[in-house]
């Protein structure tokens, strides 16, 4: 089985992240070599700041290739953000599961680093709609996550790219929170949206926290690298020999450019390409497409759950498939992710920040009982479908998609190249897989217009 995003505790659980970061100057581009941001004529422009343009970045300053960097948002990081203004403490607004060990080069950057990194604990509590589960109403959920998770790993190792939904029908009493948990909770996308292929070839993991933030991890790395922020790229022509980046500040002329952004914003033509992109490039975006997934994060004056740090929860899902699954008490700070994933994460999105703290906390006082409220000190709610910079939580390939991840990160014309975490094949919707795709792109840029 190869559920790359996935936390094995006392059970065969799932889990998936975010990916990208934050500092930088706002500069012309006629100006900025003088003042430390970029030239208007480099070798090449890297379009996007987070974990891929970052470690892209690094890659092309040691092969020393002259590069202008340019990103859209007012930080750098991406789906890599930690913030403190919304609790007073480290708040990761996306990715927060540190993965895939010594393969994720932010494995060893944490361990070095002076910040508290843990493995994460296996620890669950699984809920009714209104109380504990029993013991055999456990086992019951986790034999059926067993078989369903059987059911799309046999139909990935032998090649057939359908969706989860085909192979693993509803079927018990606890099998539609099995199919949240596999589906929702760790694709950011419902049971009928992902391909069994594209899941099967992915990367198990055991996970670790940073008790600073992984966003943190990603801004230490950018650290010192000349970032032009809120100058996003608008059109690049390449009917040329090279290339021409338009921005709201210029535009910028190179002999290559790497794209970084997501593949949302590609698949909503946030860029503009002249001429366009080959239609299978363009088909592309839209096969490796974009889950949705956002923390409801609560934080509480005390360990309401009485797990201790970093405990997971989980209830019943009923006919309405409105679920969340909890992270507790992050790091012992009281933060509690409540994040809900597919179709209804879109829903709720949509409803508001309001209506979406109101359904968690709905469904806790009857899980816990009202007292819930008496211990709240606040809470934060991520959007991330309708960030424009983003525009959804990770990539994963539709049914039959699975074989245009090599269409998605094959370069164009020698001249226009792609990273990010959907282009990695295997570590895909990791951080690590973002900084591995923009590192290898690097190289291969170096190589490209070196030559």
């Amino acid at each position: 089985m190869s559920s790359r995003l996935k936390i094995t505790a006392t059970a065969p659980l799932g889990r998936r992240e975010f990916v990208s970061l934050c500092g930088a100057g706002l500069l012309a581009p006629a100006a900025a070599r003088a003042q430390g941001g970029f030239s208007s004529n480099p070798d090449v422009v890297i379009i996007g700041a987070g974990a891929a343009g970052i470690a892209a970045a690094h890659g092309l300053r040691e092969a020393g290739i002259d590069y202008a960097h340019i990103e859209s948002a007012s930080r750098v990081g991406g789906r890599a953000h930690t913030e403190t203004h919304s609790f007073g403490i480290p708040h990761d607004r996306g990715a927060h599961w540190v993965q895939n060990q010594t393969r994720n080069p932010y494995f060893n950057r944490a361990k070095a680093s002076p910040h508290r990194f843990y493995k994460a604990p296996e620890v669950f509590d699984i809920y009714t709609a209104d109380r504990p589960a029993t013991e055999s109403e456990t086992e019951a959920l986790w034999s059926i996550w067993d078989r369903v998770e059987g059911a799309i790993g046999k139909a990935g190792r032998r090649g057939r790219d359908v969706s989860p939904a085909e192979v693993a029908p509803l079927d018990g009493d606890w099998a539609r929170t099995a199919h949240f948990g596999i589906g929702p909770w760790e694709m950011g996308k419902d049971m009928d949206d992902f391909s069994c292929t594209d899941w099967w070839n992915s990367a198990d993991s055991v996970d670790c926290y940073c008790a600073a933030g992984y966003g943190t991890l990603v801004t230490d790395h950018a650290r010192g690298l000349p970032v032009v922020l809120d100058t996003p790229a608008t059109r690049i022509r390449w009917g040329g020999p090279g290339v021409e980046v338009e921005t709201p500040r210029g535009t910028l002329r190179a002999k290559a450019v790497i794209i970084t952004v997501s593949t949302g914003v590609l698949a909503a033509e946030g860029i503009t390409f002249d001429p366009p992109l080959p239609e299978d490039k363009q088909a592309s975006f839209h096969a490796i497409r974009m889950g949705d997934y956002n923390h409801i994060t609560l934080r509480f004056s005390e360990d309401i759950f009485g797990m201790g740090e970093d405990g997971y929860v989980l209830h019943q899902v009923d006919e309405s498939d409105e679920a969340f699954g909890a992270l507790t008490n992050a790091s012992g700070t009281g933060l509690a992710y409540c994040d809900v994933g597919g179709r209804f994460a879109r829903d709720l999105e949509k409803a508001g920040p309001a209506a979406a703290r109101d359904f968690v906390l709905g469904k806790l006082r009857d899980m816990i009982g009202s007292d819930v409220d008496r211990y709240l000190t606040g809470s934060a709610v991520t959007e991330w479908s309708s960030d424009p910079h983003v525009r959804g939580c990770y990539a994963s390939a539709v049914p039959g998609g699975h074989p245009m991840r090599k269409v998605l990160r094959a370069p164009v014309a020698d001249r226009i190249f792609f990273a990010g975490e959907a282009c990695h094949p295997d570590l895909w919707a990791t951080v690590g897989g973002a900084d591995i795709s923009g590192t290898r792109t690097a190289i291969a840029v170096t190589r490209a217009v070196s030559g």
